[in-house]
């Protein structure tokens, strides 16, 4: 692997990110000082919907990063992916009208209706970038993701800001925010790929038939990533028709908090895919190790984040401070959620393994979908909800690791359970103790942890010296 350009493309997405962060922090703690609990909830809502537009390319844009995946700009068939574009943009269109029509006719109230009309739009943009941008991260031209990635978060960030400053009361507003960024990120990548465009397009007839053959190559993906968002989204929509908008609007914006960690590191995932894919397989198995010891060393110091994050959140949004206990229980998604999307699912798709990734998620969707309907139905517990699909996420992050392990050739180590034990005295603490005890308790336990992974802890602090002195 040229670990040189590696590093290049990672410190421009993580750069990215860190605008998107900002972004993210503007959504999540600004706009619901300015908005009412109710209205807060639809902009959630449309968030939400938002969320899932990509399932409506059926592959398309999944089955041309896996094929093209390791392809330099000049190796890629342009002309093939020109008229794979305007067949998805067509198919677009269409989608989009048939929401249209669904917001026109079916949404029982005005608000809901808007939300509808403004998802079918965003899903037209949202799809058209999605699939420039997975052209540029099959080509190793992550750089060019990140910038289109940067100017969408700038523009809303920048919007937002105004909007905030002024105080507008209504989601509406923010919503067309969301839609102007996503339209110029569109712009910067169809000018980035104008000899795509330049290059002319393969007759009708071709066209379908190449744009089918990579929504089969890619369906099983795709379905595999709506399940995966569909672990959480389960929860969100049983809350919605269990307890309101209201309760759906409270657990969506403790689900941003934790989104925050999760959306940061996971950038990563798209920077390694096709890096590893040109590596011999000694340096996947390699790199692979590193980055596993190293996440199950570091990343249970999330959980301390939640003390300080839980005190300042209170003051700063009281109304959301009665169900601060949600964000106790959501933050081990920030953990193994990102642990699967960093490490676990670019494995997947770097060895073709996207059958068994979309049976893992499918099962997880399955188990979560389960637990959530007694929580719903039997228990009558929004918090029984939140557990058992931190429950699924946590098993599917375990039983991913262990596959790997084994198809990679990667001893497994009692470092997840270990993990696993950590956590739940994680969030016992934070629900049951005081703040101080839960704080103390929470440092000796992750000290012992430590010195039960102090080979991984000494090796991470060995690796970390050799590149800065590489460095310098």
């Amino acid at each position: 692997m040229n670990y040189r350009s590696l590093a290049g493309n990672m410190v421009v997405a993580f750069a990215a990110q860190g605008i998107s962060f900002l972004a993210s922090v503007a959504m999540s703690l600004l706009v619901p000082k300015v908005l009412g609990v109710e209205t807060y909830g639809y902009w959630q809502l449309f968030i939400f919907y938002a969320s899932y537009s990509g399932f409506f390319m059926l592959g398309l844009n999944d089955g041309i990063y896996l094929i093209e995946g390791g392809n330099t700009r000049d190796e890629i068939d342009k002309r093939a992916v020109n008229s794979q574009f305007r067949f998805g943009m067509a198919f677009q269109l269409v989608v989009a009208a048939v929401i249209a029509i669904i917001a026109v006719v079916w949404a029982p109230e005005a608000q809901r209706s808007f939300v509808l009309l403004a998802f079918a739009l965003y899903t037209v943009l949202c799809n058209l970038a999605g699939f420039l941008g997975y052209i540029f991260q099959s080509m190793n031209e992550t750089k060019l993701f990140s910038y289109s990635t940067m100017i969408d978060r700038l523009v809303f960030l920048a919007i937002i800001l105004v909007m905030v400053f002024i105080r507008v009361p209504d989601f509406e507003p923010y919503v067309f925010a969301y839609l102007i960024s996503k339209a110029c990120s569109l712009a910067y990548c169809i000018v980035r790929s104008r000899d795509f465009f330049a290059a002319g397009a393969l007759a009708l007839t071709e066209a379908v038939k190449l744009s089918l053959s990579s929504m089969k190559v890619g369906f099983a993906l795709m379905i595999s990533n709506v399940a995966s968002m569909l672990v959480l989204g389960v929860a969100r929509a049983l809350v919605d028709k269990a307890w309101g908008i209201e309760a759906f609007g409270r657990v969506s914006f403790w689900l941003s908090m934790v989104n925050f960690f999760i959306t940061f590191v996971s950038q990563a995932s798209m920077v390694l895919f096709p890096a590893l894919r040109q590596g011999t397989e000694g340096e996947r198995r390699a790199f692979y190790r590193v980055v596993r010891d190293m996440m199950e060393v570091t990343f249970p110091v999330v959980y301390l984040l939640y003390f300080p994050m839980a005190w300042v959140l209170s003051l700063w949004l009281p109304q959301y401070a009665d169900t601060m206990h949600y964000f106790a229980i959501l933050l081990p998604v920030c953990v193994f959620d990102t642990k699967m999307n960093l490490c676990c699912t670019t494995y997947f798709k770097v060895l073709r393994e996207e059958r068994t990734l979309l049976k893992v998620n499918l099962c997880t969707l399955a188990g979560s979908i389960a637990l959530c309907t007694i929580g719903v139905y039997v228990i009558g517990s929004l918090d029984a909800v939140l557990l058992g699909t931190v429950a699924c996420i946590v098993c599917r992050s375990l039983w991913s690791e262990r596959h790997l392990n084994a198809k990679i050739g990667v001893s497994t180590t009692p470092a997840p359970i270990e993990e696993v034990v950590l956590t739940a005295a994680f969030v016992a603490l934070a629900l049951c103790a005081p703040a101080l005890v839960a704080v103390l308790g929470y440092l000796a336990l992750y000290a012992a942890y430590l010195v039960l992974n102090r080979h991984s802890a000494r090796d991470m602090l060995a690796l970390t010296k050799r590149v800065l002195t590489r460095g310098k």
